[in-house]
């Protein structure tokens, strides 16, 4: 009888856990993939998330571990799934890429199929018995928050693949939730978009986190720490932000300095605020204008195409400089190069032309009276 118990009970627990839904994790670019994805517990897919959109120096540290697992287990987790590290030399132009994270709630294991199949991927990794909607929430609300994250949430899906768009804010991380039930739209437009993700991550402009949430009762949370804690740690993060923020205003100096951005700048932009973001005002060396405003293409006018036109400063002693590039960051050499190589040609030339001169004067026989004046008489 016992004996039968103990089965009983084996049994059922392994066919309550089989019921157990799992989130599912993909992440852009793909990485080597294992027959059966591994999973992880809430605690260790946040460690994961916050790893991969915190800055560099700023990721989680060991208090974050949650307690159901150890420091080896949540290391190994944040190498094998979190962003790769950056060179060490690798220079200022090798930027490292940007990061989001988009969070699909509230879908149903069909759904979840019918988009997986859509994907072509298997996922990096799953979740085992995730969070409810209302954990979700908070996720993005209090420990993204504490990161600095910005929530884009409210822009579309051509404005989240793009991270020089506008929702952005110049920041490298951004974050987007959506609830299944209320925007049935995304899980049609989100298949659309999955070449432009590849293609943005091949070129290391951008790596994307795609979190398919099932449907649960679950009323846990993604850490251990109290939520208020985690409000008050956030609160303190925006403050310090904010007093950063204006004591660094105050201290702008008055000559605009130049900052050639770290990531490739777009050709085109949508909008003159967009591309005043992404470039740092065109670097203070120039302005945002439209290409093609005064443009038509088969009778209708063309798209906006904002980039900076770039103009030339006046320094206090005189000097002008030229002012060149996607976003007017690179002194423009090229006069003073010509002027140069110019110069350098004629000099050359010169001195070519004086050894010619005097070789062919040496070659030329002596007149004969000369010769007639220095011979010996006999």
């Amino acid at each position: 009888m016992m004996k039968l118990t103990v089965g009983l009970v084996a049994a059922l627990a392994g066919f309550s856990s089989a019921l157990q839904p799992t989130a599912q994790v993909y992440i852009i670019p793909a990485r080597e993939a294992s027959a059966a994805p591994p999973s992880l517990s809430p605690g260790l897919a946040r460690l994961v998330l916050l790893q991969r959109l915190a800055a560099i120096g700023q990721g989680p540290s060991i208090n974050d571990v949650p307690n159901d697992a150890n420091t080896e287990d949540a290391v190994s987790a944040m190498t094998r799934f979190g962003k790769t590290s950056p060179v060490l030399f690798g220079g200022e132009n090798n930027g490292e890429p940007s990061q989001l994270v988009m969070m699909l709630d509230e879908m149903t294991e069909q759904q979840m199929e019918d988009l997986g199949r859509a994907f072509d991927m298997k996922p990096a990794f799953t979740i085992t018995d995730p969070p409810s909607s209302n954990a979700h929430e908070e996720l993005v609300t209090v420990d993204f928050r504490i990161a600095g994250i910005t929530d884009v949430n409210q822009c579309s899906l051509r404005e989240i693949a793009n991270p020089l768009e506008e929702c952005w804010n110049g920041k490298q991380a951004a974050v987007a939730k959506y609830n299944a039930n209320q925007d049935p739209d995304v899980l049609q437009q989100l298949p659309q978009r999955l070449a432009q993700l590849v293609q943005l991550a091949k070129s290391g402009e951008l790596e994307t986190t795609i979190l398919l949430l099932p449907s649960t009762s679950n009323s846990k949370s993604w850490s251990d720490l109290p939520q208020e804690l985690r409000r008050r740690q956030a609160e303190q993060v925006i403050s310090s932000y904010d007093k950063a923020a204006a004591s660094s205003t105050s201290a702008v100096p008055e000559k605009p300095i130049a900052f050639p951005s770290k990531m490739p700048i777009a050709a085109c932009f949508n909008s003159k605020k967009s591309c005043m973001i992404a470039t740092g005002n065109c670097s203070s060396h120039g302005s945002c204008l439209d290409r093609y405003a005064s443009a038509e293409e088969d009778g209708k006018k063309k798209e906006a195409c904002f980039a900076c036109h770039c103009l030339s400063t006046k320094s206090e002693s005189g000097k002008v400089t030229h002012w060149a590039g996607p976003s007017c960051a690179k002194a423009d050499i090229s006069v003073a190069f010509w002027l140069f190589v110019g110069f350098t040609v004629a000099m050359v030339g010169i001195v070519w032309l004086a050894i010619v001169m005097l070789f062919n004067v040496g070659e030329e026989p002596l007149p004969g009276v000369i010769g007639a004046g220095v011979s010996r008489s006999k």
